[in-house]
């Protein structure tokens, strides 16, 4: 049964899981003989339509674009068990099949479907070892460290970016290692670790600052100054400093998130906002700020924002008698 906050890998298991996958990165070329020959350019085709569907997830919802991370999923997964290719080929292909599982896997993070979202991100990491793909193994270790600290054991997430960041440790580009940086400063402040999350902040932003290279994956586009701000904020909130929290919420929505049309993660950061001005006691601007985010959310539909108000109701229901903290809760009842 997929409950929200059920996964399926815990503990020791899921640290197993990581383990088998950084010991089964193949060192030998896929190749297959058995159906419909599989080309380059055939791939290449593949390849940019999942590269359309990450952009999409920029500006569209997740209930919108499953069913097509899902056909796409299938269709590589399909290829990969029938058709004919050699060894050049069949790495590209177990890679894209690694990233379209990884997107599922998000997709239904966004839902809430958690087991449904492990079971994707284990078939990720398969994939990317049978493709000898380490940053492709790697980006998917960034999202089950997301899903783990969000739902599960903090200390576990922090053991699943360490894997990563171990294993591409001179193997990647520098936007790549920021945004692995950025999500180790993230579990790091889910375990109270405020010295190595300043350090993960760090690492991240002066890897970022490099600039892009020739060799960056295509997903690695998402990482921004303004999302690792964002990080910044969020785990700020988590080691009890709202107030510097707010700042780095206020200047990254400002210059990014509200200009971008990544709509999604504008409003989880906006929900985040609300909780900081929560914590410095300012009523009025929680209220606006989680009023703001209710709105725009029925629209999107997003599990994440709506368990982020629902968390945010539950600490304002003491304050029920001021006017605008009644008006949120009849609004959003």
């Amino acid at each position: 049964m997929d409950r929200r906050g059920f996964l399926i890998s815990t503990g020791a298991a899921l640290a197993s899981v990581a383990a088998h996958w950084n010991d089964a990165l193949a060192d030998l070329p896929l190749s297959q003989d058995s159906g419909r020959r599989l080309t380059a350019s055939m791939v290449t085709r593949l390849e940019q339509r999942l590269d359309d569907l990450r952009h999409l997830d920029d500006v569209l919802s997740s209930a919108e674009l499953r069913p097509s991370a899902v056909a796409e999923y299938n269709l590589l997964s399909r290829l990969a068990q029938r058709a004919t290719y050699d060894g050049a080929v069949g790495r590209r292909l177990f890679s894209n099949l690694a990233e379209a599982s990884r997107m599922c896997g998000w997709l239904y993070f966004d839902a809430g479907l958690n087991a449904t979202v492990q079971r994707f991100y284990i078939t990720s990491l398969r994939a990317s070892a049978s493709a000898g793909d380490h940053e492709a193994g790697a980006n998917t270790l960034n999202f089950m460290t997301s899903q783990t600290y969000t739902v599960g054991n903090p200390q576990d997430a922090v053991n699943l970016i360490r894997t990563a960041q171990e294993k591409i440790s001179g193997r990647t580009t520098a936007r790549v290692r920021a945004r692995l940086h950025a999500r180790a400063a993230r579990a790091l402040s889910k375990t109270g670790e405020l010295k190595s999350c300043a350090h993960e902040l760090d690492a991240a932003r002066d890897a970022y600052a490099t600039g892009p290279h020739d060799d960056d994956p295509p997903w690695a586009y998402s990482l921004t100054a303004g999302e690792i701000e964002m990080t910044a904020g969020s785990c700020a909130l988590d080691l009890k400093d709202p107030g510097r929290a707010l700042a780095h919420f206020t200047a990254a929505q400002a210059s990014e998130f509200a200009t971008t049309g990544n709509v999604r993660d504008s409003l989880l950061y906006l929900t985040r906002a609300a909780q900081a001005h929560l914590a410095l006691g300012d009523l009025d601007a929680t209220c606006a700020t989680a009023t703001e985010v209710f709105n725009e959310n029925n629209a999107v539909g997003s599990s994440r924002p709506s368990d982020a108000l629902s968390s945010l109701r539950d600490q304002l229901i003491t304050h029920r008698d001021v006017g605008v903290v009644r008006d949120f809760l009849n609004l959003s009842a």
